[in-house]
């Protein structure tokens, strides 16, 4: 699959699926995300490193819906080469890279993906990463997301707390999606911890979407159809977005500039955000 901008595709929610667990991998597709994140970091001890790869690659080269992206190994690390390189060919989509913190990151990994038509997801997870978004780069026009990771983020800001909605790490979940729609790439929000708290997951979706983001990293298939009902826009708001839509059209043929949808003032910017919420909706099926 050739991506173009990941902002133009949908991506409500990204499910991460450990690479060294085969029934995780063979079970992935039912969860219905519109990603599957492929983890060869993190979710996989030092031991399983070389298994997991072969795993992922053999489920790369399987059919299946939406997008196929891979977390790998930094290449810092004895596997993150061989990790780009392998699963590159295995006919990944995207590589998401762990703890991105400079341009010269993508750099290297876009070294050596060579001619492979592989895009790029920065993860950031560190205060360093944060600070640094202005300088990252677009990766040789690789590009297409960035991605907060709030867990190493609070551990390498000495943080007491794996909170997202408070303090440093709150400030640097905006830094991400600011960074993000500043440059016009997507942003992808955060995991949520809470894997057996439906309610929390919820609202942490809700805090993501209301802030900017695109949609949500899921570390559990029962997060998959929260996080996609809540990055789908309502069926009010697609009425309304409708109704907005079709009455700036009619104004620019009127030669307006400034109108009034149901006691509400719309100009040029409150028509094209409501525009945006059709486009949505057009992507996620809900309207032709």
């Amino acid at each position: 699959m050739l991506l173009g901008p990941l902002a133009d595709l949908l991506c409500r929610s990204a499910l991460f699926v450990p690479g060294a667990d085969l029934r995780k991998l063979e079970r992935a597709a039912q969860a219905a995300a519109d990603a599957l994140i492929f983890d060869l970091e993190d979710a996989v001890a030092p031991t399983h490193k070389d298994l997991a790869r072969r795993q992922v690659c053999e489920a790369l080269a399987g059919a299946s819906a939406g997008l196929r992206l891979v977390r790998v190994n930094g290449l810092d690390t004895a596997w993150g080469a061989d990790d780009v390189e392998a699963v590159a060919q295995a006919g990944a989509d995207g590589i998401v890279l762990p703890k991105c913190e400079q341009a010269a990151q993508l750099k290297a990994v876009v070294e050596l993906l060579g001619s492979a038509p592989v895009k790029l997801i920065a993860l950031i997870e560190t205060p360093a990463g944060v600070l640094d978004l202005s300088a990252l780069g677009d990766g040789g026009g690789r590009l297409l997301g960035l991605a907060f990771g709030h867990a190493d983020f609070c551990r390498a800001a000495g943080l007491a707390q794996l909170r997202s909605d408070i303090g440093l790490a709150y400030h640097a979940r905006c830094q991400v999606v600011l960074a993000a729609r500043a440059r016009g790439l997507a942003a992808l929000d955060c995991v949520c911890l809470d894997v057996r708290d439906e309610e929390a997951f919820r609202a942490d979706a809700v805090l993501g979407r209301d802030l900017g983001y695109d949609g949500k990293l899921c570390i559990h298939p029962a997060q998959v159809a929260i996080a996609n009902s809540i990055y789908t826009p309502a069926p009010e708001a697609v009425v309304r977005a409708r109704s907005v839509v079709d009455a700036w059209a009619q104004a620019q043929r009127d030669g307006l500039g400034v109108i009034a949808v149901d006691g509400e003032m719309v100009d040029a910017p409150v028509a094209a955000v409501q525009a945006r919420v059709l486009e949505r909706a057009r992507r996620a099926g809900l309207v032709g």
